[in-house]
C-alpha cells in the first residue's frame, strides 16, 4: 500500500511540475514577443513544440501557436505567420463538433482571432483587397462569437484597409463602429487610437472641422494609469496630433497652447522620435505665428534628436522645414540646401504630397544661387510630382469609388434577389392559402355530412356511455360496501381472536397451571425427581404461554418502550440468537395504545412463526422510522419456505400469516415476505405513525 501510494505521489509531482513547466515556457514567449526579442521567442516556442503537453493538449497547442503567430505578425514575418494561422484555422474547424459547448466556444474564437491575423498579414503585405475580404469573415466570425474585444480591433483594422483602398465612407464607417465597441468596453486607449484614425481621414478628405471636433473627443474619455509611461507618451503623441490638426486649420494659437502643453509633459525616458516631432511641431507653428527666433531655437533642439530618431519620415519632415526657414528667415543658404536636398532624396523615394513642396523650395535656393537650369529643372520635376500625386489621388479615389459602387451594387443585387424572394414567397404563400383554404371547406363540408350521418349513432353511443356509467357507479358502490364489510370482519376477526386467546390464557393459568402445580407438589413427595422436573418446565412453558396469550397491558408504554422490552426480552434466547436494532428517531412517535397492541402482536406472531418453523441459528430485527413511516424488518436464517403461493393469495396461508396481514391492514400499512427454501425468510412490515 505504501508503495502504492509513494507511486501516486511521484506521478502527481511530475504532473504538476510539467504544467509549471509548460506555464513558465508560456510566459517567456509572451515575455520575449511583447518585448521584441524574436529570436529568444522562436527558440522557446521551439522547447514548448517538443512538450508532451503541447502534443496532448490540442487547446493548448492551438493557443500558443496563435500567439507565437500574432508575434511574427508583429515582427513583419507575415509569411510565417499566414502558414501557422492556416494550420490553426484547419485544426479548429474539426474539433468545433467537440460535445462540451465550452470547447467549441473556444476553438471558434481561436478560428475567428486566426482569420483576423490573416488579414493583418496581408495588410501588411499590401494585399488590399484579399485583406478586405478576410477582414470582413474576421467580423462575422467575431460576432458570431460575441468577441467584443477582437472585434473592435477587427473593425478598426478593417476601417484601415478601406482607407489604404481610397473606400473613405467605408472606412468612417467601420472605424465608428470600431469606436462604439470600444467606448462600450471602456478601453480608452484603444478609443484614442481610433478616434485620431478618424480625424486623419476627415483632414485627408479635407473635412477639417470635423477632424478637429472629433479628435477632441480624445481628451473626454476618463484617465487612468495615468503615471506609467506608456499612458504619458500617448497622451503626448494625441496633444501633437490635435495641433497638427489646429495648424492645418490656421489656428496657430490653439496650435502652440496644445503643444506647449504635449512639451511640458515629455520626459527624459521618452521616445526620442516623439521629441523629435513635438518639437518639429511647436517651431513650424511658432513661425506661422511669426516668432522665427522661437521657431529656430525649437528646430535645432529638434535637430538634436535626428540622430536617435527611427522614423525617417519624421526626420524629412524636420529637414524640409528647418531648411526651408534657413532660407527664408537666415543667410544661411547653402546649409538651407543641405537640409531640403536630404528632405527631397527621402520624398523621391516615398512619393507624398510633400514632394512638390520640398522641390519648389529646393527650386528658389537654386534661383537665388544664380543656378538657373537646375532651378527649371527642379520646378519641372515639382510639377510633374505634383500632376503624378494628383493623377494618383484621383485615380485612388476613382478606383475607392468604383469598389464602394460595387459594394453597393452588390448589395442592391442582394436587396433585388431577397425582394425577388420574398415575392415569390408571397405568391407561393397565396397559392398555398387558396388550396389550403378550398381544401378546409371541402373538408368541412365533408364533416358536417359525416355528423348528419352518424347523428343517431352518436345518440345510441350516449345513451350507452350513460348505461355504462351507471353500471360503474354501482360496482363502485358494491364494492365500497365489500370494503365496508371485510374492515368489519377483520376487526370482528381480530377482536375475536384477542377474546379467545385472553380466554385460552385464564384457561392455562387458572386451570391446567394449577392442577400442574398440584401433580408437582404430589410428585416431591415420590421418588421420582425427573418427572418432578418434567412438570415443573412443562408449567413454565404453559404458564409463559398463558402470558403470551393474555392481551398486554400496553396503555403506559409507548411503542419505542414496547418494542425495547420485547426484543430485550427475545435477546435471552439461546437458539435462536436474536441481534435488534431500534432506532432512536422511534421514541419521538405519539403512537395510539391500542395501534401499538397491534404491532405488539405482529412482531409477537413473526417471531412464534420462526421458532416453531424456521430452524434458525440468526436472526436479525430491525426498526426503523423515516418520512412518516415505522419499517420493521425480521430476518432469519432458517430452512425458509416458497413464498409464491403468498405473493399469488395471502388469504391461502395459515392462521399466523393471515392475521399478520390482517392486523397491517388494520394499520393502513402493508407486509412483504421474501423466503426461499434453504437460504431464510425476511418479512418486511410498515405502518404510518
Amino acid at each position: 500500500m505504501k508503495k502504492i501510494l509513494f507511486f501516486l505521489f511521484l506521478s502527481l509531482s511530475a504532473f504538476l511540475n510539467a504544467n509549471e513547466k509548460s506555464n513558465k515556457l508560456a510566459d517567456l514567449l509572451h515575455s520575449f514577443g511583447n518585448n521584441g526579442e524574436y529570436a529568444q521567442m522562436d527558440s522557446v516556442y521551439n522547447l514548448i513544440i517538443h512538450e508532451d503537453h503541447y502534443k496532448q493538449d490540442k487547446l493548448y497547442a492551438l493557443n500558443i501557436t496563435l500567439d507565437y503567430a500574432r508575434f511574427l505578425n508583429q515582427k513583419g514575418d507575415s509569411e510565417r505567420a499566414n502558414t501557422l494561422l492556416t494550420q490553426i484555422r484547419e485544426n479548429a474547424m474539426p474539433l468545433e463538433k467537440f460535445p462540451e459547448n465550452t470547447i467549441a466556444h473556444q476553438l471558434q474564437e481561436i478560428a475567428a482571432i486566426a482569420t483576423y491575423e490573416i488579414a493583418y498579414g496581408q495588410w501588411q503585405n499590401n494585399q488590399l483587397p484579399a485583406a478586405r475580404e478576410t477582414a470582413e469573415e474576421a467580423i462575422n466570425q467575431l460576432e458570431q462569437v460575441k468577441d467584443s474585444v477582437n472585434l473592435a480591433e477587427a473593425y478598426n483594422l478593417s476601417g484601415v484597409i478601406h482607407r489604404r483602398l481610397f473606400m473613405l465612407d467605408n472606412a468612417i464607417s467601420l472605424y465608428q463602429k470600431a469606436l462604439a465597441i470600444t467606448e462600450d468596453l471602456q478601453n480608452y486607449n484603444l478609443a484614442a487610437i481610433i478616434v485620431s484614425n478618424i480625424s486623419i481621414l476627415y483632414n485627408e478628405t479635407g473635412k477639417n472641422n470635423e477632424a478637429i471636433q472629433i479628435s477632441r473627443k480624445m481628451f473626454t474619455y476618463p484617465q487612468t494609469d495615468t503615471l506609467t509611461i506608456d499612458y504619458r507618451i500617448g497622451e503626448v503623441n494625441r496633444l501633437c496630433n490635435h495641433a497638427i490638426l489646429l495648424a492645418n486649420n490656421q489656428q496657430p494659437v490653439q496650435a502652440m497652447d496644445t503643444l506647449k502643453l504635449a512639451i511640458q509633459k515629455l520626459r527624459p525616458e521618452m521616445p526620442d522620435g516623439l521629441k523629435l516631432l513635438a518639437y518639429t511641431q511647436y517651431a513650424r507653428v511658432s513661425r506661422d505665428a511669426g516668432k522665427p527666433r522661437q521657431a529656430l531655437q525649437y528646430y535645432q533642439k529638434a535637430m538634436s534628436y535626428k540622430s536617435t530618431t527611427h522614423n525617417k519620415a519624421n526626420i524629412a519632415n524636420l529637414e524640409y522645414l528647418y531648411g526651408y526657414m534657413l532660407f527664408h528667415d537666415t543667410d544661411s543658404l547653402l546649409q538651407a540646401r543641405n537640409y531640403v536636398m536630404k528632405a527631397a532624396d527621402f520624398a523621391r523615394k516615398n512619393p507624398s504630397g510633400l514632394l512638390p513642396k520640398i522641390l519648389l523650395t529646393l527650386a528658389e535656393i537654386e534661383g537665388r544661387r544664380n543656378n538657373g537650369q537646375l532651378a527649371y529643372q527642379l520646378m519641372l520635376e515639382a510639377y510633374q510630382a505634383n500632376e503624378k500625386l494628383n493623377d494618383q489621388y484621383y485615380q485612388n479615389r476613382l478606383s475607392g469609388f468604383e469598389a464602394e459602387l460595387d459594394l453597393k451594387e452588390k448589395d442592391l443585387q442582394i436587396a433585388g434577389l431577397n425582394g425577388k424572394r420574398a415575392e415569390e414567397k408571397a405568391a407561393y404563400l397565396i397559392r398555398t392559402y387558396t388550396i389550403g383554404g378550398i381544401l378546409i371547406l371541402a373538408l368541412l363540408l365533408l364533416i358536417i355530412l359525416v355528423i348528419s350521418m352518424h347523428k343517431r349513432k352518436i345518440a345510441f353511443h350516449l345513451k350507452q356511455l350513460k348505461l355504462e356509467k351507471e353500471i360503474k357507479e354501482k360496482e363502485m358502490q358494491r364494492q365500497l360496501l365489500l370494503t365496508d364489510m371485510h374492515k368489519k370482519m377483520t376487526e370482528r376477526y381480530i377482536c375475536g381472536l384477542e377474546d379467545s386467546h385472553n380466554r385460552i390464557s385464564k384457561e392455562l393459568h387458572d386451570g391446567v397451571c394449577n392442577d400442574l402445580l398440584s401433580v408437582e407438589m404430589e410428585m416431591k413427595q415420590s421418588d421420582n425427581p425427573a418427572i418432578t422436573t418434567q412438570l415443573k418446565q412443562i408449567r413454565e412453558n404453559l404458564r409463559n404461554l398463558s402470558h403470551q396469550l393474555a392481551t398486554p397491558a400496553l396503555s403506559n408504554f409507548s411503542l419505542y418502550q414496547v418494542l425495547k422490552l420485547y426484543t430485550d426480552k427475545l435477546k435471552s434466547l439461546k437458539t435462536p440468537h436474536i441481534q435488534c436494532y431500534i432506532e432512536e428517531s422511534i421514541q419521538q412517535i405519539d403512537f395510539p395504545a391500542d395501534q401499538t397492541q397491534e404491532v405488539y402482536r405482529i412482531l409477537q406472531e413473526i417471531i412464534s412463526n420462526m421458532l416453531k418453523h424456521a430452524n434458525a441459528q440468526q436472526a436479525y430485527i430491525t426498526a426503523s422510522y423515516e418520512d412518516g413511516q415505522v419499517n420493521l424488518i425480521v430476518e432469519d436464517d432458517g430452512k425458509g419456505f416458497s413464498a409464491d403461493k403468498l405473493s399469488n393469495d395471502f388469504l391461502q396461508a395459515g392462521l399466523g400469516l393471515r392475521s399478520v396481514k390482517e392486523r397491517c391492514d388494520k394499520l393502513q400499512g402493508g407486509c412483504d415476505i421474501t423466503s426461499k427454501e434453504g437460504q431464510g425468510t425476511v418479512i418486511h412490515f410498515w405502518f404510518p405513525a
